[in-house]
């Protein structure tokens, strides 16, 4: 038998990392993230404890991991508001946010019933942060350049919705009308001189 190539290595490495990762993250969401233990991730994911820790050093490791990958779904949304181009990002990010969503459902639904245990706040910290205070810049980018009179007290509420409306939605994906809001709130952040109105959300 020929030895594995290095990008076979890498691959089932990359494999092993994000099955890790889906069962920390559904234990620290069903046990809490002070109760779920590196053995039971280790025993969920079919692996060695010894084994796991080659991946992960701790916990709090895992913990910033799963944040991470949260992240590159939010850059995602953003890389599809910026192909959109000038006038019309705000609602192009509404749209591509919700795809992404739905695209990483199950993901997003143990996400949110992760993330506001005060153990996990304390240990994510500043760069929870840093995140949330790139995001809302992002936000008032794109509302500026949309015409959008005080684009930063508008961006802070723009986030809220798209978060609340996330979180409505993984609770009860099969009876929330996801597809009618998300065209409702992209109709109402469309540039105000699309729908020839004044330069505010209607």
């Amino acid at each position: 038998m020929s030895p594995r190539s290095a990008e076979t290595n890498q691959a089932i490495r990359e494999e092993s990392r994000a099955r890790i990762l889906e069962h920390a993250l559904a234990l620290f969401a069903e046990r809490g993230f002070d109760r779920a233990t590196v053995r039971a991730i280790a025993e969920s994911a079919g692996i060695s404890q010894g084994l796991l820790y080659n991946y992960f050093g701790s916990k709090e490791e895992l913990l910033v991991a799963i944040f991470e990958r949260s992240m590159e779904d939010v850059r995602v949304s953003f890389q599809r508001a910026e192909a959109a181009g000038e006038g019309g990002r705000t609602a192009a990010l509404v749209r591509a946010a919700f795809q992404v969503l739905r695209r990483n459902e199950r993901f997003w639904r143990l996400s949110y019933g992760l993330r506001m245990q005060a153990p996990v706040l304390a240990g994510l910290g500043e760069g929870l942060h840093q995140w949330t205070t790139e995001v809302r810049r992002t936000l008032e980018r794109y509302l500026s350049e949309d015409g959008f009179e005080g684009p930063e007290l508008e961006a802070a509420i723009l986030f809220a919705t798209i978060d609340g409306i996330a979180q409505h939605y993984v609770l009860d994906p099969h009876r929330y009308p996801l597809e009618e809001i998300v065209e409702r709130v992209a109709a109402r952040y469309a540039p105000p001189e699309v729908e020839g109105s004044p330069a505010s959300p209607r």
